[in-house]
């Protein structure tokens, strides 16, 4: 009788045993949840896009044939858009593709992709007395006359082999881009990008200016 009853007693504890270690298992596979981690990583990935602030760049100035170096601020980029100038610093190595631009140097690449535009995918906005397109996707249309034939569709950055891909935001309301006067540059921990798009004759230049943050911020001159 009494081996009878330490057999059961060793069965129950066994059974306690096993339902034990079943619960601890359940709460450390709740404790470690990884994609809910990759979603807040995403979420301050979003969050650093923001407006950059205010810095000091070395330009070269063009006036009347004559040029000279000078040091200049975000007020004084955008206070002209009939400003001339180029920005001092050495130049990224630029290759071209029929669709696309790698802009690079050491542990820094730059890519932009462009695409026909297909206006059967975007809202047109025409003027109330004419045929005119005047706002595309709710943005003022720039570099075009009319529908424009191409747009930027992508952009991103590989900075050390970590790849960030850049919001449309940045570059949606871009039409026409010229990769032949697209240049790029490395100052202080910043990137600095330089665009002249057209269509031919409708001219606008495009800077952008992104920290080491990842904060931005652009500035378009439309003469």
């Amino acid at each position: 009788m009494r081996v009878l009853v330490s057999l059961i007693v060793f069965i129950v504890c066994f059974s306690c045993k096993e339902k034990k270690e079943e619960i601890i298992g359940i709460e450390n596979k709740i404790v470690t949840d990884t994609h809910q981690t990759l979603n807040k990583e995403d979420e301050k990935q979003k969050i650093k896009l923001q407006e950059l602030k205010e810095r000091f760049y070395h330009v070269k100035l063009y006036d009347d044939e004559k040029s000279r170096d000078t040091i200049v601020g975000f007020d004084f980029l955008e206070s002209d858009t009939n400003v001339d100038y180029t920005f001092d610093y050495e130049p990224f190595i630029k290759r071209l593709y029929s669709d696309s631009i790698r802009l690079y140097t050491k542990n820094i690449e730059i890519v932009f992709h462009k695409s026909k535009f297909e206006k059967n995918k975007a809202k047109l906005t025409y003027d109330s007395d004419s045929l005119n397109v005047t706002q595309i996707d709710n943005h003022d249309v720039i570099g075009a006359e009319g529908i424009p034939n191409s747009c930027i569709s992508k952009m991103y950055l590989d900075l050390s082999n970590n790849h960030v891909e850049i919001d449309k935001r940045y570059f949606e309301d871009l039409y026409e881009p010229n990769f032949d006067l697209t240049e790029a540059y490395y100052y202080d921990k910043e990137i600095i990008i330089t665009m002249g798009n057209s269509d031919g004759y409708l001219g606008y230049n495009v800077t952008f200016f992104i920290d080491e943050e990842l904060n931005i911020k652009r500035i378009i001159y439309i003469p």
